[in-house]
């Protein structure tokens, strides 16, 4: 009370400096645990680096690293276990995994749900010192609540961004893409580089994975998003893992009469990773680039029909396929019917 009345009898300009004082001994704090947090959490940070073929992957400890793509990730597990962004890794055909010491180490794809855009890799061979990250409770986040990111925008390694959590979305409400996710919003700063890279709250959990920027200019002034953490332990860690290998676009009444595809559901096969279970069964990406409705495509892939004897025609469908994939044991056949270069066939690909 006295501290309120001794303010109250300051005239307007030495308020004013008075509260400039206390913005600036604010802004010291948060700086400090800012410094504080990054030093705590650093270390479970990676840049992923990604490969069009593992020949140029390099071999020695030293080389010089000329990927095709570059994102971040986290190490969540003492085994190896990496979360980062599906749409850095899904096709790619190699994987390598740099940290914050330089040591580089080659990496799997384990895991993948590129409709949350979530992927899981696991290193090839683990060292001994890993510091993994802990995974966060993301129900419990604020709106408004202060957070970090550590990622590698444009390849400039673990920096960090600070900022906000300023909404929370179903993935559905984000689009058809994202529909098997949830999303939080954050004004934190996110340029290319930084998809995969985890968000920290103030108590060093990793409480959500970057996402994607919406912008309509292409530079980091738009909105950023990142997938929860729970979305990640739930696709990510629970349950079987699968991983297609497969970038796929859904087929439309255009799509299908320009391909001259007969029917009106299935998927057209865009890119396919080399290393990947789609890739071994005979499965075809696309390799003519087209414009169609405005959309950059590649035609002359697959049409993947079916799996599992049931039509790839909307999300209830995909559901229902992944939930009987779920049953299956390792090894096991998965059923594929596809259109290629006008025939209907069917084939199998193993169960990862």
């Amino acid at each position: 009370m006295l501290m309120a009345t001794t303010l109250l009898s300051l005239s307007k300009t030495t308020r004013t400096l008075v509260g400039l004082m206390l913005l600036c001994c604010l802004t010291v704090v948060n700086a400090q645990d800012y410094s504080d947090l990054f030093a705590k959490v650093n270390a479970s940070v990676v840049v992923v680096h990604t490969f069009d073929s593992p020949d140029n992957m390099p071999i020695r400890k030293g080389d010089t690293v000329s990927s095709t793509g570059i994102g971040s990730g986290v190490i969540i597990s003492d085994d190896g276990r990496i979360l980062t962004a599906a749409h850095i890794v899904q096709t790619a055909d190699a994987v390598l995994v740099e940290f914050s010491d330089g040591e580089k180490i080659r990496a799997k794809v384990i895991n993948s749900e590129p409709a949350a855009d979530l992927a899981l890799l696991k290193l090839e061979s683990p060292p001994e010192n890993l510091q993994p990250a802990i995974l966060g409770d993301s129900d419990k986040v604020k709106i408004g609540e202060e957070v970090i990111i550590i990622s590698n925008p444009y390849g400039f390694k673990h920096t960090l961004t600070a900022g906000h959590i300023s909404a929370r979305y179903s993935g559905k409400e984000l689009g058809d893409a994202f529909s098997r996710g949830e999303f939080l919003q954050t004004d934190a700063t996110i340029n290319r580089g930084s998809s995969g890279g985890p968000v920290f709250n103030a108590s060093a959990e990793v409480i959500g994975i970057v996402s994607h920027l919406e912008t309509k200019s292409g530079g980091s002034e738009g909105l950023g998003f990142l997938v929860t953490s729970n979305s990640a332990q739930k696709l990510m860690l629970e349950g079987k893992h699968i991983w297609s290998g497969i970038t796929s676009i859904p087929i439309t009444p255009r799509l299908a009469t320009a391909i001259g595809y007969p029917y009106n559901y299935g998927v057209l096969v865009q890119k396919v990773s080399l290393d990947s279970p789609s890739a071994k069964a005979g499965i075809h990406g696309g390799v003519i680039p087209a414009i169609i409705d405005d959309n950059k495509i590649l035609l002359g892939g697959d049409v993947i029909m079916m799996v599992e004897e049931i039509p790839l025609a909307a999300d209830k469908e995909q559901n229902k396929i992944l939930e009987k994939i779920g049953k299956l044991k390792a090894g096991a056949p998965i059923t594929v019917k596809r259109y290629y270069m006008g025939n209907v066939s069917e084939i199998s690909i193993s169960m990862p």
